[in-house]
């Protein structure tokens, strides 16, 4: 509940600043569920596929956004 409340707010604040680039998006994404991660501290039985897949598509977005 409370990483849906965090997103839903990334988004409203993102877009009422006019950021319309998706890697910045992304990038806060992430932010939120390692957050909420942290907080929260799920069991995990296995490594946290979602955190990896959200970390590497958001480095390679950052990565593109910058040309590098």
């Amino acid at each position: 509940m409370i990483l849906a409340i965090l997103l839903l707010m990334s988004v409203v604040l993102l877009s009422v600043w006019g950021v319309q680039n998706l890697s910045a998006y992304l990038s806060l994404f992430t932010l939120c569920y390692f957050a909420a991660s942290f907080v929260f501290r799920p069991k995990r039985r296995t490594i946290d596929f979602v955190g990896l897949g959200l970390l590497y598509y958001s480095a390679l977005s950052i990565a593109i956004a910058f040309g590098l």
